[in-house]
């Protein structure tokens, strides 16, 4: 069952959509709707049942022998690339493409069923670099097409698979392929998209026939089976000026920019090629191709659909008469096999020689896969012990990330504001919560080391606000007592702040501790001399964050939630 086999012509034509098998002799049609498991495939009972009607179908044809079918699947699963490859001999053409899908793709190209066309014509190449070629790559599941191959081969059916989206393709005039070709269906519809005459990318898209049924039913206040019957017999190619059938177009007219969302949202297109399933949607595709956005020119296909008759097929029924196989994509279900050239024959002493060689290096590696065996074992035992420990360190990591990012800054906010403070600065109380409000009290000199104080916090880039509530000079009128509030930033716009001391800095500091008998401080783990300046801080802004600050007016508030305070005095001193 190799997709690249075209010793018969096709007697079959086939689509497999969403929910409907439809099949194609002459003009004998078959339409079989089935219903799909939550993962997509086909149940047991489903299969039987088609296996069954597409027995009886063939031999009501009359025609005995084993016949050759195209089948166009849906585009659910299906990637489509370009991929560009150095000029290689036909031979060596898949082992290529292989090696290039195994990079592309996240499966193997053996979990694959993929088929590749040549973009390139009259030995020119499309890429623009010479010595490489470009190939249009399509791939899918191949357990998908495998289910759909199962059960043709039950009915004695060569199949060769292929793209629905693609194959309605060729329903158009080959010289006006640009833009989009969107196929509308009950629930979903497929969306090609072309560029430069060649297909781009194929999409499915959550808007379908049901779509416009739940609009007329939600603007009419009735159910979708009632809405469902209206739409049946609505004229599509001209209203009546009844009331009814002007609040039907007025709620299919509703339905349609999300669908215009949609297209937009995977690529502009100033042509797009309308398509349905059966004369409801062909109908409704013919009533967009007229009502669509202005800037999108619009137009529908004029077929006839029926049993086992559509875009697609259609398009496979051309290109069988047209004998274009060769520019179509087909899957291949299973790898072909390579072909071995045979060598010519050689003088008998040569070949002795030559087998003896070859016995000796395939014995070689066996030889040493023999004696490194237990020391191979050994490796991989200690291998599957460590995969063990990965889930564990993996939830602590989380862990621990958890606690570096949901941890409030109050340490960073406590070294900046200690940083920041003048010499002489004696601070009564500080209290923070986890929002970022921080409200202190203390003393300082003068007016003039206030406005420092808060210059230097607000140049730090951790604070968004600093707004000095009070000040208020003692009795002696040596010093002012200050109450101020401060707000500091969101996590994000900290993250690039570096705050606190250096490692140079640490050590000097952990040296001058020594030196003086003084111990680590419990809140930050780092030695501080006691009574002598706080270490230097070294601080950037390597983002470019604006310092702002927003005056409040009126008092501060007590915050809710944890909070960070302490109320012995600190002094500063120099």
């Amino acid at each position: 069952m190799n997709g690249r086999d075209f010793t018969d012509s096709p007697t079959l034509f086939m689509e497999i959509g969403e929910s409907s098998w439809k099949v194609l002799h002459g003009e004998a049609g078959l339409e079989m709707p089935f219903d799909r498991q939550e993962n997509g495939r086909l149940s047991g009972p489903n299969k039987e049942h088609i296996v069954t009607r597409l027995q009886t179908f063939l031999k009501r044809q009359g025609q005995p022998g084993r016949h050759h079918a195209w089948c166009a699947i849906q585009a659910r699963g299906v990637s489509l690339r370009r991929l560009t490859i150095p000029t290689a001999p036909k031979e060596e053409l898949h082992r290529l493409l292989s090696l290039q899908i195994e990079n592309e793709f996240p499966l193997a190209p053996d979990e694959l069923a993929w088929g590749f066309r040549e973009l390139d014509k009259g030995g020119q190449s499309s890429s623009g670099v010479p010595g490489r070629k470009t190939f249009l790559i399509a791939a899918v599941k191949k357990e998908t097409v495998g289910d759909y191959a199962d059960i043709l081969a039950q009915c004695g059916l060569n199949v060769s698979f292929t793209l629905a989206a693609l194959a309605r393709s060729y329903v158009w005039s080959q010289s006006n392929k640009t833009g989009a070709a969107l196929d509308i269906g009950r629930q979903h519809s497929e969306l090609l998209c072309f560029q430069d005459g060649v297909p781009a990318s194929v999409r499915l898209l959550a808007w379908g026939d049901e779509s416009v049924t739940d609009s007329v039913g939600k603007s009419l206040g009735i159910d979708r089976h009632e809405a469902g019957k209206l739409l049946h017999g609505f004229d599509w190619r001209r209203s009546s000026a009844t009331e009814k059938a002007m609040l039907i177009e007025s709620a299919v007219r509703s339905s349609v920019p999300p669908l215009q969302a949609l297209i937009k949202a995977h690529g502009s297109a100033s042509r797009l090629y309308l398509t349905g399933h059966d004369s409801r949607q062909a109908d409704l595709a013919g009533w967009l191709a007229r009502n669509l956005d202005s800037t999108v020119e619009a137009e529908a296909a004029g077929y006839v659909s029926g049993d086992g008759r559509s875009a697609a097929i259609l398009g496979l029924k051309q290109l069988a008469r047209e004998n274009g196989q060769n520019t179509l994509l087909f899957l291949q279900v299973q790898g072909g096999k390579a072909h071995v050239k045979k060598t010519p024959p050689a003088l008998r002493k040569w070949a002795a020689r030559a087998v003896v060689l070859l016995l000796v290096c395939i014995s070689l590696p066996y030889a040493e896969a023999f004696f490194l065996k237990a020391r191979l074992s050994r490796k991989l035992d200690e291998v599957k012990v460590s995969r063990g420990r990965l889930s564990l360190i993996d939830r602590e990591l989380g862990f621990f990330r958890f606690l570096k990012k949901s941890q409030p800054p109050y340490v960073d906010a406590t070294y900046l504001m200690a940083n920041a403070a003048p010499p002489g600065t004696r601070f009564d109380s500080i209290s923070m919560n986890r929002r970022g409000e921080v409200s202190l009290k203390g003393s300082m000199k003068d007016s003039q080391q206030v406005l420092q104080f808060r210059s230097k916090l607000i140049d730090s880039g951790f604070f968004s606000s600093v707004v000095v509530e009070e000040q208020t000079p003692t009795p002696d009128r040596q010093k002012l007592i200050v109450r101020m509030t401060a707000q500091w930033k969101q996590q994000a716009a900290r993250e690039n702040l570096k705050i606190g001391p250096s490692a140079e800095e640490m050590e000097k500091i952990k040296l001058a501790a020594k030196e003086i008998g003084v111990g680590s401080t419990p809140m930050t783990g780092a030695p501080f001399p006691a009574g002598g300046p706080l270490p230097p801080r070294v601080m950037s802004n390597p983002a470019g964050i604006p310092a702002a600050s927003s005056p409040r007016t009126g008092g501060n508030s007590p915050a809710s939630g944890p909070t960070a305070t302490n109320s012995n005095p600190v002094e500063r001193k120099e």
